[in-house]
């Protein structure tokens, strides 16, 4: 009885979170940007987006604009609304006096914790899904979405694909690419997740999470330092990456640095006098 009602009280938790995180104008804001975004992107003309991804592009269909989209909010907006969103789970409670409240309540700080960094992890695929959504629609008004001669961008043959492709077709290369992107962008929201509990201030940990990316894209002059940092295999979802390791080799150490980011946390969690 008692273990059946600790779960409970553990969903509790986790229900609580996801509505405390729908709640945040950051959200609202981020989730509105990754929706509009793509429609402001394919106002841009065919050249400027190839320069930007490095590759010929040649909208024509709208199975490519959530492509497209990726590649252009990846290297920089979509790490940055992580941060700064997951900065707040933590941070945020603190600033409006409800985490001491909340571990008041009948369940262990690891329970609370844990559902934060569920939350976390969660956001940044709420993200993707309204860049994806967000794609289609305006690449569904603009070119269609029927079958077409080409690539979403997501698979191998990029944009200029390998023949015709079937809707069904361009929705499984979207949904592997974008399911890659959120694995990619789970450290940053873990990361968040951790200078939250340090500093158990929003903008303190959003900058402290912001600047660690700043940093390490400064750092890849390193080349041997290069295989460890995160912003290098920001792009492990591209088929046209120019890098030396494969996506699966870049998802290994992306995952290997969400587990180490998770227990950190929990560690930091449970010693923190709030």
């Amino acid at each position: 009885m008692t273990k059946n009602w600790s779960t409970q009280a553990g969903y509790g938790v986790l229900s609580l979170e996801f509505k405390k995180l729908l709640g945040f104008r950051s959200v609202k804001l981020g989730l509105l940007v990754a929706f509009i975004l793509p429609a402001i992107l394919t106002l841009a003309p065919d050249e400027g987006i190839a320069e930007v991804i490095g590759a010929d592009v040649l909208l024509v269909s709208g199975w490519q604009v959530p492509g497209m989209a990726l590649y252009i909010m990846m290297p920089f907006m979509l790490p940055l609304l992580t941060a700064v969103t997951c900065a707040e789970l933590v941070g945020g409670e603190m600033d409006w006096g409800t985490l001491r409240p909340l571990l008041l309540r009948p369940v262990s700080r690891t329970r609370v914790i844990l559902s934060k960094l569920f939350i976390a992890i969660l956001y940044p695929f709420l993200l993707l899904m309204s860049t994806l959504i967000g794609g289609l629609v305006i690449g569904g008004i603009r070119y269609g979405i029927g079958t077409f001669n080409g690539g979403t961008g997501l698979a191998e043959g990029g944009f200029v694909g390998a023949g015709d492709l079937s809707p069904f077709g361009a929705l499984a290369e979207l949904a592997q690419g974008y399911l890659v992107a959120g694995v990619i962008l789970a450290p940053i929201a873990v990361l968040a997740i951790v200078f939250g509990v340090l500093y158990l201030n929003t903008a303190a940990a959003a900058l402290a999470g912001v600047g660690v990316i700043l940093l390490m894209g400064m750092l890849k002059v390193f080349t041997w330092l290069r295989p460890l940092l995160l912003t290098e295999h920001l792009d492990a979802y591209s088929p046209l990456r120019a890098s030396t390791y494969t996506t699966q080799q870049s998802l290994v150490l992306l995952l290997i640095y969400t587990a180490i980011g998770i227990v950190a946390s929990m560690l930091i969690f449970e010693r923190k006098d709030l």
